[in-house]
């Protein structure tokens, strides 16, 4: 090797050197920044006629395996859908309560039993009358507050859905952008992996909000389609559509055809609304959990709560109850003042009130509970007829309402307690798929951490070895440079 080849090796040598230096400090640096993912310097041979001159870097590489990248991806996204799901078991469940929690449906159910069952052995006290009518008003407001948390979740989550596409489109037009940039920099920049975490970043988020899958192309740019195969971004990008629906009126569903009220998803004319029969519907990440809360999850907790509703006003109006008022006529309970009408019970739940002729702020009189709706003055005061009849009607075993997803014969009592255990059931079940499904993506997330995250123990040796390296290089400069002075002196 001529002195001139030793020299150009050496200088490349420590050019390379001075960059695999640079990456090595950037992975330290950054060994705690969310997504980034380490770097190495790729090195090649300078060869010139056939003969080796030195080193050149070739680029940066970034750590990073594709396979368990997608795979802690699409576990995400099941993550997200269980925890979406989870979350809004657990708000009505709450809202609900549970025997023995002392509040919510069932010890309302409770009060009202005892409340009837007091009066009954002194029907004579104007105190226990106003309590029991106080009772009967405590389960009325308890039936419209849950009719309307069973409808705010509906309302709230096809919210979340358009804020939550707005969030998708928006990181599609990031992504597109990145490919540009990406793109137009070249294989050989430094500036590409950074872009590239940047990209991956957005791609994650994404990912999260509705399963993606990723196609490299030319370039360093890439595609992005569904799991289930439609193109979100293909060179542009392709939007999701989606109208929120501002109001979401009782009983309101989603229709395939499009004349529902609800919207769904769509690209162009292909139907990715989760939870549907089309090929493309949509089936992980928070747009999945999202719209099983909008079009399942509540509307069977508020199916079952107008069963419970109709089923209480139908209990207190049946014929032989109260003598004075006709067959057929509103009874202690009233759908906003009528009649249950047993064809038109969605919604019951939110319109179920106290009959007014209870009601002190209405011109009623709470000793009707005792002398009868129909009744134009005081009854005999000792007389707990009507008040048997009521609270054997409460407490006489009837077959389970359709709708309310029991079977058999319940008290009123019982079928409150089934429904609560029926909720209580599945948020137990949306806790246990959830907390596997985040087990998971947690150890994928770990093992792509391990394989692609920094050790800043091993970036540290790493430049213990480069500054042998520099200094071996330099030792050749020097060295050449003491032989060229000798040659000059001779």
């Amino acid at each position: 090797m001529t002195l001139s080849s030793a020299l150009s090796a050496a200088n490349s040598g420590l050019a390379t050197t001075a960059r695999r230096a640079g990456v090595a400090a950037g992975n330290i640096a950054n060994a705690t920044t969310p997504g980034y993912v380490r770097r190495s310097l790729r090195v090649g041979e300078i060869v010139l006629n056939g003969r080796g001159q030195g080193v050149q870097a070739l680029g940066i590489d970034r750590a990073q395996d594709i396979a368990l990248t997608r795979e802690r991806r699409q576990a995400g996204s099941s993550a997200a859908r269980a925890d979406i799901i989870a979350q809004g078991m657990a708000n009505l469940s709450r809202e609900l309560g549970v025997p023995g929690d002392g509040f919510g449906l069932f010890a309302v159910y409770q009060g009202v039993e005892a409340s009837l069952r007091e009066l009954t052995v002194t029907p004579e006290s104007v105190a226990l009358q106003n309590g029991a009518t106080n009772a009967l008003g405590s389960l009325a407001s308890e039936f419209n507050d849950l009719y309307s948390i069973g409808q705010n979740q509906r309302l709230t989550a096809d919210n979340a859905i358009a804020r939550s596409v707005r969030d998708v489109n928006a990181g599609l037009h990031r992504i597109a952008g990145l490919n540009g940039q990406i793109a137009g920099l070249g294989g050989n920049s430094g500036d590409i992996a950074a872009l590239e975490d940047e990209r991956q970043r957005v791609l994650d988020e994404i990912s999260q909000i509705i399963p993606v899958r990723v196609i490299a192309k030319e370039h360093g740019q890439i595609d992005i389609m569904t799991e289930e195969g439609v193109f979100l971004l293909a060179g542009s990008v392709r939007e999701i559509s989606f109208n929120g629906a501002g109001v979401i009126p009782a009983g309101a569903s989603y229709d395939e055809n499009g004349a529902g009220v609800l919207s769904g998803l769509s690209v162009g004319d292909q139907n990715l609304t989760p939870n549907t029969s089309g090929y493309f519907a949509v089936s992980g990440g928070t747009l999945a959990g999202l719209f099983t809360i909008r079009d399942q999850t509540a509307p069977d907790f508020l199916e079952n709560l107008d069963s419970l509703a109709a089923d209480i006003i139908s209990r207190f109006s049946a014929d032989g109850i109260d003598p004075t008022t006709a067959s057929g006529a509103p009874g202690i309970f009233t759908d906003a003042g009528s009649a249950l009408d047993a064809g038109n019970i969605t919604g019951i739940a939110g319109r179920i009130r106290v009959n007014a002729a209870l009601d002190n702020s209405q011109g009623g009189q709470a000793s009707r509970l005792r002398d009868g709706l129909g009744s134009t003055g005081l009854g005999t005061v000792a007389d707990a007829g009507i008040l048997n009849n009521l609270l054997d009607a409460f407490t006489n075993s009837a077959t389970a309402p359709p709708g309310s997803d029991l079977l058999g014969a319940h008290t009123s009592v019982e079928l409150v307690a089934g429904f609560s255990s029926l909720i209580g059931e599945g948020r137990i079940n949306a806790d246990a798929v959830a907390t596997t499904a985040l087990a998971r993506a947690g150890a994928l997330a770990d093992a792509e951490l391990s394989m692609s995250g920094v050790d800043t123990d091993a970036e540290m040796q790493s430049l213990l070895l480069i500054e042998e390296s520099y200094a071996a290089n330099a030792r050749v400069i020097q060295t050449i440079s003491e032989m060229l002075d000798i040659l000059m002196q001779i």
